[in-house]
């Protein structure tokens, strides 16, 4: 009988460069949803509990991940996670961010990217729409979001409207599509 010997260290793979590109474009190009909470957002320029609300009654929560700091301030932390980070990145990393600094996220390219957002969308008072397009994370994805920044004293939060898109890796821009095939 032959006896096989395995080396004690794993096999590592070969390390994956993550690639997270980032267009700016006008808040006008966004979904007619996305435009729609906007809109919704602008009546509560500090956010209230009322937005949150609102999406739930119109459907639109499922779409939206929600970001705040504690009410001293601090770092933003993961709120709520919408169906569209669960179903990229995964249940698993939704329970594990849930209440964590979303500077904590493993994929850290990645948040560093999005978190500049973030901040630009908070300090800027008005409504961010990028597009995104990520690889090195799974599989590649893509997908607009329309980022709502609030800010009353320390306490800050950020919206983010999110619409993957249907197939995997960077397009090019897509212009407004109706609320009937945009969620």
């Amino acid at each position: 009988m032959t006896v096989l010997r395995f080396p004690q260290t794993a096999i590592q793979p070969p390390p994956v460069e993550v690639d997270v590109r980032i267009a700016r474009h006008r808040t006008a190009d966004a979904l007619d949803w996305q435009q729609a909470i906007i809109a919704e957002a602008r009546r509560y320029p500090g956010g209230s509990p009322a937005l949150i609300r609102w999406l739930r009654e119109t459907g639109l929560l499922a779409q939206c991940s929600y970001f705040s700091t504690d009410s001293d301030g601090g770092p933003l932390r993961f709120r709520y996670i919408g169906r569209p980070a669960l179903d990229t990145l995964g249940e698993a990393w939704g329970r594990m961010m849930l209440g964590r600094p979303e500077n904590e996220d493993p994929h850290d390219i990645f948040a560093a990217a999005i978190s500049r957002q973030y901040a630009e969308a908070i300090e800027g008072g008005e409504a961010v729409y990028n597009e995104i397009s990520v690889t090195g994370i799974g599989q590649p994805f893509s997908f607009t979001h329309a980022l709502i920044g609030f800010q009353a004293g320390t306490r800050r939060a950020v919206l983010s409207a999110v619409k993957m898109h249907d197939v995997a890796g960077p397009r090019s821009h897509r212009p407004v599509e109706t609320a009937s095939n945009a969620a």
